[in-house]
C-alpha cells in the first residue's frame, strides 16, 4: 500500500510540475498607448523688434525708405496659418500738426528671402483693423520670417512738425 501511495504521490508531483512550466511559459499584459494632440500655434518676435524711419536730410524725403528685419517673427503651427498685421491705434499727433501722419504710409512685407511656406503674401498698408499679410501657409516647426517695413514716398511726412510719429504693430496668426 506504501508503494501505491508514494506511487500517487509522484504521479502527482509530475503533473502538478508539468502543468506550472506550461502556464509560466507564456505571460501577457496590455498597455494603453495614447497620443493626444491640440491645436498649436505661435508667433514669437525676433530679438530686435523695433522699427524706427529717419529722415534727417533732404535726400531721405526724396526717395523711398525700407527697414528690413531679419528673424522679424518666427511662426510654429502644427496646421496651417494665416498672419494678419495692424497698428493698435493712428500714430500719435504732435501740437501744431494740422492733421496727423497717416498709418497708410507704411506698408509691411514678407522679404522674398524668407524660406518658402506654400503661402501667399500681401504687402498691406497699416491700419488700425487686421490685414492679410501671410495666407494659407504650411504647417511648421519654426518658420522665421524676414519682413520689410516701407515708406514709398514721403508725401504724407511733409509740412509735419518735428518729433517722433509712433504707434504699436500687431501680428496676429490663426489657424482655419
Amino acid at each position: 500500500m506504501k508503494k501505491i501511495l508514494l506511487l500517487i504521490a509522484a504521479l502527482l508531483a509530475v503533473i502538478t510540475l508539468f502543468n506550472l512550466k506550461a502556464s509560466a511559459q507564456t505571460v501577457t499584459a496590455n498597455v494603453p498607448l495614447s497620443i493626444v494632440l491640440a491645436d498649436a500655434f505661435s508667433i514669437t518676435l525676433g530679438p530686435t523688434p523695433d522699427v524706427v524711419f529717419n529722415y534727417s536730410t533732404a535726400a531721405d524725403y526724396a526717395g523711398s525708405k525700407t527697414v528690413a528685419k531679419a528673424n522679424h517673427f518666427t511662426v510654429v503651427s502644427n496646421k496651417s496659418y494665416s498672419v494678419a498685421v495692424k497698428a493698435t491705434a493712428e500714430f500719435n499727433t504732435i501740437v501744431g500738426n494740422a492733421t496727423p501722419v497717416p498709418l497708410s504710409v507704411v506698408q509691411v512685407s514678407i522679404d522674398p528671402s524668407t524660406p518658402t511656406t506654400g503661402a501667399t503674401y500681401a504687402t498691406p498698408a497699416l491700419t488700425t483693423t487686421n490685414q492679410a499679410l501671410i495666407t494659407a501657409a504650411s504647417p511648421t516647426v519654426a518658420t522665421a520670417f524676414n519682413v520689410n517695413y516701407s515708406i514709398p514716398t514721403a508725401a504724407a511726412l511733409i509740412g509735419k512738425q518735428s518729433g517722433t510719429y509712433a504707434t504699436n504693430v500687431v501680428y496676429t496668426i490663426t489657424q482655419p
